[in-house]
């Protein structure tokens, strides 16, 4: 059993150190970082060729990754529940904020919150878990039917709230000011999965008085932030992350 077990550990390993090569990792590199003689790094490889994770690289020097590695990743990332990808910093923007925090995702034309903190404070916006509303009214819809076409088209939606949307894709987040309900106020951004697709939302909630001009542009930073945070627990790279890669 230690055996497989240690095999196992160096097969992985294997893969994790050509994945990290740009081009072919030759079999004397491999051994080199693995400390392990040329022989046995050359039987993990050739078991790991036969199960179809590895191919000979194009330039017939080392080995690269195959497209079954990649498939196991996708299947890992479809799985990523949202709920649990955002609630680290779900609690963290509750904790910055003391506001009541919220997951929002799209049903139809309408958002559900599936997930929320509420604030700690006396006076605070109540938002139950599975309510819903319109999601063009709401921060929390708007900041994901801006980022989706097909959405956008069902909205129909006025020329006014065309503008709103398109000023929502360039800021990055999406600000409601009793809009839906008098007196209350709240701030979303879009959270992207692993495909680039807005598939959900995270903002805050509060009475519309707590919401003022002084205060709206750190609560905004804070929430694009948690947003950017679930978006690459859900496997999500922006553009500024793939160019320094």
């Amino acid at each position: 059993m230690r055996e497989s077990s240690q095999t196992l550990s160096r097969g992985l390993k294997l893969l994790d150190l050509i994945a990290s090569g740009r081009e072919g990792v030759a079999v004397r590199e491999l051994a080199a970082a693995m400390a392990l003689p040329k022989s046995i790094v050359q039987r993990l490889l050739y078991s790991l060729e036969q199960e179809g994770y590895l191919a000979r690289h194009p330039s017939q020097v080392g080995y690269r990754l195959t497209l079954k590695v990649w498939s196991l990743g996708c299947s890992a990332v479809r799985r990523i529940d949202v709920r649990e990808a955002a609630r680290a910093s779900l609690e963290q923007l509750a904790a910055q904020t003391d506001e009541t925090v919220k997951i929002g995702v799209l049903d139809g034309t309408d958002v559900v919150y599936v997930d929320r903190i509420s604030s700690p404070q006396i006076v605070r916006a109540y938002l139950p878990v599975g309510g819903r509303a319109p999601a063009a009214s709401v921060a929390t819809g708007k900041a994901i039917v801006a980022f989706v076409p097909e959405a956008r088209c069902h909205a129909d939606a006025p020329a006014e709230l065309t503008r709103e949307f398109e000023q929502i894709r360039k800021r990055g987040y999406a600000i409601n000011r009793g809009e839906w309900e008098a007196d209350v106020g709240a701030l979303a951004a879009p959270i992207f999965d692993a495909h680039g697709a807005a598939v959900a939302s995270v903002g805050a909630i509060m009475p519309l008085s707590r919401l003022s001009a002084q205060n709206a542009a750190p609560l905004a930073a804070l929430i694009t932030q948690a947003a950017a945070q679930i978006s690459s627990r859900m496997g999500y790279e922006s553009t500024a992350a793939r160019a320094s890669s």
